[in-house]
């Protein structure tokens, strides 16, 4: 199956990836990766970069290339671990300053200053960082200890979250399950199993999605994938309506960038292993294939990457403009279809032979 002409490029990329790795590699700075190949705003002389890293450590992961990059992703994650502070948290100081003027203008406008400081991109970036380093076996200098710890405090965080905006929000739910299960709080699995329910309750049953009022059917997919990565962190991999939202994915287009195209594959994969691998089985995989068609467009070939948008990066990162958009891959969009195809190779029933990983994040 391998030799068949949607398939064959994928079998090239371990081959092709190195070079563009190695061009994004700082050469001052041990662990730094660019975001770009040219593009970037910022260099190695200014301290920044967290995500970068990140990426690159997933990416290696899903190559399966561990043992061919042991001191870049020693370094790598020395670099990860620099940017963590005494609270636990892991973030990106320039990041979270570059989007502090967006920040203002969203509370003055929607009069709602509640992340004013950037709260919730720091627990993302926190979870990545945490979850990448996982990968690895290596762990944090410091638990991130910021979490609800009884059924009062995790209903008001969900409460607080906009299910309007399910990708968003979804994201939420999901760091809040991923820090949970990795507390050392005696009552955890009752919290997960609360915080569980009560997303659950937002799950329609003629759509099988979890939001409120009726946001567009890419948030709908994109938030499904958040709650589904969450599942995944804590093993509960397990949900109704799993028919209903293939259905919603097979009729959706979701190929504006890097994240829809990952997503909907994403949700797919899970939603194929709780229905029990049988409904609809050959539609799933056609779309399978012809998805991969849609990632090849975004594959530089002469480089040897990919880019989150068609032809270029994404210019901002957590609301912080850091790239200027030069027609170029990126590590961002990279990694990102690289998980893609590690998703799409399991279900094709090809994964072996390609060698890719799936990471859980």
């Amino acid at each position: 199956m391998e030799n068949s002409a949607e398939l064959k490029w994928i079998f090239k990329l371990r081959d092709e990836l190195p070079g563009f790795l190695g061009r994004l590699n700082g050469k001052n700075r041990d662990g730094f990766y660019h975001y770009s190949l040219s593009g970037d705003f910022f260099g190695e002389n200014i301290k920044w970069g967290l995500g970068n890293a990140v990426f690159f450590l997933k990416i290696i992961y899903t190559l399966n290339s561990e043992n061919a990059y042991q001191a870049e992703t020693a370094a790598a994650i020395k670099f990860v671990k620099s940017f963590q502070r005494k609270n636990g948290l892991i973030y990106d100081p320039l990041i979270n300053w570059l989007a502090t003027p967006g920040r203002i203008i969203s509370a003055v406008k929607n009069q709602d200053w509640e992340d004013i400081i950037g709260a919730e991109t720091k627990r993302a970036e926190t979870r990545q960082a945490f979850s990448a380093l996982e990968l690895f076996g290596a762990k944090p200098d410091h638990f991130f200890e910021n979490i609800p710890k009884d059924r009062g405090e995790v209903g008001e965080y969900l409460s607080r979250l906009d299910w309007t905006v399910p990708w968003g929000a979804g994201s939420h739910f999901s760091h809040l399950l991923f820090f949970l299960k990795r507390s050392d709080l005696a009552n955890k699995e009752d919290l997960i199993t609360f915080a569980i329910d009560w997303v659950n309750a937002l799950q329609h049953p003629e759509n099988g999605f979890w939001y409120q009022n009726d946001p567009e059917i890419g948030q709908k997919i994109n938030g499904a994938m958040k709650i589904i990565s969450g599942l995944i962190a804590v093993g509960r991999v397990d949900f109704k309506f799993a028919e209903k939202i293939i259905d919603n994915c097979l009729a959706a287009k979701n190929d504006r960038h890097a994240c829809d195209n990952f997503n909907i594959v994403y949700v797919l994969k899970y939603c194929r292993q709780v229905s029990g691998g049988n409904y609809r089985e050959e539609e799933i995989r056609d779309f399978m294939l012809k998805r991969l068609g849609i990632y090849r467009e975004y594959y530089h070939e002469a480089e040897g990457g990919f880019s989150f948008n068609k032809t270029r990066p994404k210019k901002s990162y957590y609301g912080a403009l850091i790239n200027r958009g030069k027609p170029e891959p990126d590590i961002h969009g990279t990694v990102l279809y690289l998980w893609g195809i590690s998703v799409i190779a399991q279900v094709l029933g090809i994964d072996k032979q390609l060698g890719f990983k799936e990471f859980v994040t």
